[in-house]
């Protein structure tokens, strides 16, 4: 039984029958440990709109976890799938509850000929169907092209009234929602995972809590159910990873099974208008692998589909490592752009001395910095040869980027920091260091010295700690230049200096060097432009930001001018 004293512990929730059912039965886990709790309704900006607009991304979310932040209610009780992937590192989910079905389900009118057990196959031809999420769409027009698709926004009984009044012929919903407000009845049928794959978190409860709020954290941690958390986890990564928001064409199902170290991961990924659709599966016991394949298997599997399907689209080149081209592979085939791989350097660990070594100076450490999933994996191997753990030392651990921070801690280091931005410059500016304090900086080879510097100048004793290194112009990548060349690309997406240098000896090795150079360059920023224009090549376009979708937006812009220009 554990108790937190007298205090009441606050939850907040959204005002909507479903919503105060769901933080419902969050009290009621909480009075079973023999907790006191008092549930506040909170408006949120969602609450405010009308019933027939979208809310868009943390419509439901940002509301309560400010009133959370600010220490207006100790709990926040989410549906995990409306969670924004960049979360505040100022909160924490401390418990999911067991997961309910996750799967979204068929709901025909009510009272109308058939509409217990009628199925999405034996929907009427040009039937309309209604939902507010742009992942359903996607994969209903890919199963049913002839299917009038359309939005229809509102809380669940609001949607279910106006399918009744026969403003739509079926929505689509999911299972979890119906079932906790009574309603399952109104389930025509369900819509299996490889036709309609659910959203990342679909059916699981996030319980959130103040980061440093220890007596609420421990009080609702009793209630975390682990299977849920892994699978959950692994499917936020994805989303995180793949570049996406809560509301992107993305789904992932993750299953996990106490006592099983086997994490299985279906992915899926489909175009709005349908035209592209794709699903694919990993498992394996290191659950970031097993995220990182599963993306890598659904943008493989994406570009493949892209080129037999999108006919004429053009093609753009991504120079990028296979491993971190995923995100911007789905990004330009979201915009109606082909991608070619031709990944212009390689990544290769160090070899194990040099690794043993950057060990021993993260022993005497009051941070480690880590920059990439790739920085984490080979600290990861270089610990599990000398039979050693890496949080078994004594430092706080600081990340960039989601996708970081899942690998960190699926190495079993409990990451103290991540930036509020996947930007090495954001990470120096907010990470808690105290002047004197010793900070290694474990990162590639190839990277710039941002970071170390802005951490210098803000007092810290700073070493940089390369723990692998980028190899420009990888042999097997010859051919893959030259298939590209045939296709006659219409730009070339540069990542960094070291692919603009690999881009033009790959060409030169294979003799296409004149042609290589005719291709306009975009540049995933000032950097890399500048390397760029230092070898004679033209850059037609630099991205905003390194965001995959900034990339693909200012491909996209510039593929469009040179197409007006001629």
């Amino acid at each position: 039984m554990t108790t937190i004293g007298a205090a009441a512990i606050r939850i907040g929730t959204r005002g909507s029958t479903l919503a105060l059912v769901q933080a419902g039965m969050v009290a009621d886990a909480l009075r079973g440990t023999g907790a006191t709790v008092r549930v506040d309704t909170i408006v949120t900006d969602g609450d405010r709109r009308a019933a027939d607009t979208p809310w868009g991304e943390g419509a439901f979310v940002t509301a309560i976890e400010r009133a959370l932040r600010d220490g207006r209610v100790d709990v926040a009780v989410h549906s995990a799938k409306d969670l924004p992937v960049d979360e505040d590192a100022d909160l924490v989910v401390a418990a999911y509850l067991p997961r309910a079905a996750p799967d979204d389900v068929l709901v025909m009118p009510s009272g109308a000929s058939g509409a217990t057990g009628a199925t999405l196959a034996e929907l009427p031809l040009g039937a309309r169907v209604g939902t507010d999420s742009p992942r359903r769409t996607a994969f209903l027009r890919a199963a049913r092209p002839d299917l009038e698709v359309h939005p229809l926004h509102g809380n669940v009984d609001t949607r279910l009234r106006r399918l009744d009044a026969g403003e739509t012929d079926a929505l689509v919903l999911a299972a979890a929602g119906l079932d906790r407000l009574g309603r399952a009845d109104r389930i025509s049928s369900v819509l299996a995972p490889d036709v309609v794959l659910p959203a990342p978190g679909q059916g699981a409860l996030a319980i959130q809590v103040r980061a440093a709020d220890a007596d609420t954290s421990t009080a609702v941690a009793v209630l975390d159910h682990a299977p849920t958390r892994r699978a959950v986890e692994a499917e936020r990564a994805v989303l995180a990873a793949a570049g996406g928001g809560c509301r992107g064409p993305i789904g992932a199902l993750g299953s996990a099974i106490d006592g099983d170290p086997v994490l299985r991961l279906r992915v899926g990924y489909a175009t709005a208008d349908g035209r592209v659709s794709v699903m694919t599966a990993a498992e394996g016991s290191v659950d970031a692998e097993v995220v990182r394949h599963a993306l890598e298997r659904l943008a493989s599997d994406a570009t493949a589909a892209a080129a037999s399907n999108l006919g004429a689209a053009p093609r753009v080149v991504v120079t990028r490592v296979p491993e971190r081209a995923g995100a911007l592979h789905l990004a330009l085939i979201d915009r109606g752009i082909v991608p070619i791989d031709v990944p212009c350097i390689a990544v290769q660990p160090l070899e194990s001395p040099l690794l043993d070594a950057a060990l021993d100076r993260i022993a005497s450490a009051d941070w480690v910095v880590v920059t990439s999933v790739h920085a984490v994996l080979a600290l990861r191997d270089a610990a599990g040869r000398r039979g050693m753990s890496l949080p078994s030392h004594g430092a706080r651990w600081a990340v960039v980027g989601a996708a970081t921070e899942y690998a960190a801690r699926g190495a079993g280091i409990d990451v103290a920091h991540r930036s509020p931005r996947a930007t090495g410059a954001a990470l120096a500016d907010s990470l808690p260091v105290r002047a004197g304090e010793r900070i290694v900086v474990a990162r590639g080879d190839l990277a710039d010295d941002v970071l170390p510097e802005r951490l210098a100048a803000r007092g810290g004793r700073v070493s940089s700690l390369v723990v692998y290194r980028s190899v420009e112009a990888p042999a097997q990548s010859r051919a893959l230049l030259e298939a590209a060349m045939a296709q006659h690309p219409s730009a070339v997406v540069m990542t960094s200096g070291s692919t603009v240098r690999g881009w033009l000896t790959l060409a030169r090795d294979v003799g296409l060097e004149a042609a290589a150079r005719s291709v306009g360059v975009v540049a995933i920023g000032p950097t890399t432009a500048s390397e760029a224009r230092a070898h004679g090549l033209e850059v037609i376009a630099q991205a905003a930001t390194p965001r995959p979708t900034d990339i693909a937006d200012a491909v996209r812009a510039a593929i469009a001018h040179d197409t007006e220009a001629t």
